[in-house]
C-alpha cells in the first residue's frame, strides 16, 4: 500500500494547507495499521510522514506493527530548507517504507535538482529497500508540484535511480503530483507498467477556485513481455477527506487529503473469496465481444462500479465465467 498521509501539512480549516488530523499522529498511525490488517499488506509506502523520533508517525506505527516488521525513513526538506516537522509534531519530514520481513539493504537520495535561483531549498528523496527472501525491490518517492524543467528532471532522476532494479524486479509507489498521462511522466510510463488510474487526491484548484479530485498517486513496476506484474490494484476513498475545505465545513470525513492505494502481485494471497482487485470485496469478471476478459470491481453490496479494467487481452471467446 502507498499513502500520502499529509502528516506535516499545516493550516486550519479553510486554509490551503489544511490536513485532516494534522496534530494527531496517533490517529494517522492507527489508520495505517487498520489498513495493513484489512488488506493483509506486507509493504507500506508513506509520503509526507514524520519519522526517526519518539512520538513521530513512524515510531507510533512501528510500535503498532510489532515484531516481524522492518522500517526505514528518508528525510526531505520543505522549500524553506527545514527538515523538522513543525509545531508539536516530532521527527523529520520525509518518506518511509515498512515491510513485513527483514530489510537487507536500503538506499535513498534526493531526486529534485537544486533550484537555480537558490530560493527554493526543497528536497524530495526516493527510498528503496531489498528484503530478505524477496525477488522484488520496493521503492517510494514524492514528486514536486508543477511542470518546470526542474520537476521534469526529478522524474528522469527517479527513472535513472531505479537502475538495475528495473532488470530484476521492483515496485515503485508514491505521490507523483500529476496524472500518469502527463508528458513529464513519460520517462516512467514509457518504460514501466503502472497500476492505479483513478481519483486519489481531493484538493483546491487555484485556476477554478473550486475543490476538485485529481489522479496523483501511482504504482509502477518493471515491464515483462506479454503480461503485467500487477495482479490487481485498488483505491480506498473512504480514508480520503472529501469535505469542502471551508471554515464552516466541520469534521473531516477522512484522515488525509489523499486516498491510500493498493497493488497486489501475482502469487500473493487474496484475503476475500472472489476479490481480484485487492480491496477486500468480491468482484465480477465478464467476457466482451472481442474475447477480452473484463474485471468489474465489486462494491461489497452486490453491485459493481460503473467502470471496468481489461485483465485478459484476448482468447476468452466462448469461455464460461463464474463469480462469488
Amino acid at each position: 500500500m502507498s499513502w500520502n498521509i499529509c502528516g506535516e501539512a499545516g493550516g486550519r480549516r479553510g486554509e490551503p494547507g489544511y490536513c485532516p488530523h494534522r496534530n494527531e499522529p496517533e490517529q494517522k498511525a492507527a489508520q495505517i495499521k487498520k489498513l495493513v490488517d484489512e488488506r493483509q499488506a506486507n509493504v507500506v509506502m508513506l509520503q509526507e510522514v514524520c519519522g526517526t523520533a519518539p512520538g513521530s508517525h513512524l515510531e507510533l506505527l512501528r510500535a503498532q506493527l510489532g515484531e516481524g516488521w522492518d522500517v526505514r525513513h528518508a528525510s526531505g526538506a520543505r522549500p524553506d530548507g527545514r527538515t523538522d516537522c513543525r509545531g508539536a509534531l516530532s521527527g523529520e519530514l520525509g518518506v518511509a517504507l515498512a515491510v513485513k520481513g527483514t530489510i537487507t539493504e536500503s538506499s535513498s537520495a534526493d531526486m529534485l535538482p537544486a533550484d537555480p535561483s537558490g530560493q527554493d531549498k526543497q528536497t524530495l528523496p526516493i527510498l528503496c529497500a531489498s528484503v530478505q527472501g524477496w525477488t522484488t525491490r520496493v521503492c517510494t518517492t514524492h514528486i514536486a508540484v508543477g511542470e518546470s524543467e526542474r520537476v521534469a528532471q526529478q522524474i528522469k532522476n527517479v527513472k535513472a535511480y531505479l537502475g538495475t532494479a528495473a532488470n530484476s524486479g521492483f515496485v515503485l509507489g508514491g505521490d507523483f503530483n500529476r496524472n500518469a498521462g502527463s508528458d513529464s511522466m513519460k520517462p516512467l510510463t514509457d518504460s514501466f507498467d503502472r497500476c492505479i488510474d483513478g481519483f486519489t487526491y481531493h484538493g483546491w484548484d487555484r485556476a477554478t477556485q473550486r475543490h476538485s479530485l485529481h489522479k496523483l498517486d501511482h504504482f509502477f513496476t518493471n515491464r515483462t513481455p506479454g503480461s503485467s506484474r500487477f495482479a490487481a490494484c485498488a483505491i480506498d476513498t473512504s480514508r480520503m477527506d472529501q469535505t469542502e475545505n471551508e471554515p464552516t465545513s466541520g469534521p473531516p470525513t477522512g484522515y488525509s487529503d489523499h486516498a491510500p492505494i493498493f497493488a497486489r502481485l501475482p502469487g500473493t494471497s487474496v484475503p476475500t473469496p472472489g476479490d481480484m482487485s485487492g480491496d477486500g470485496k468480491p468482484d465480477l469478471v465478464a467476457v466482451d465481444d472481442a474475447g477480452k476478459l473484463r474485471l468489474y470491481p465489486g462494491l461489497g453490496d452486490g453491485g459493481v462500479t460503473g467502470g471496468h479494467r481489461v485483465i485478459g487481452t484476448g482468447g476468452w471467446s466462448g469461455a464460461s465465467v463464474t463469480h462469488r
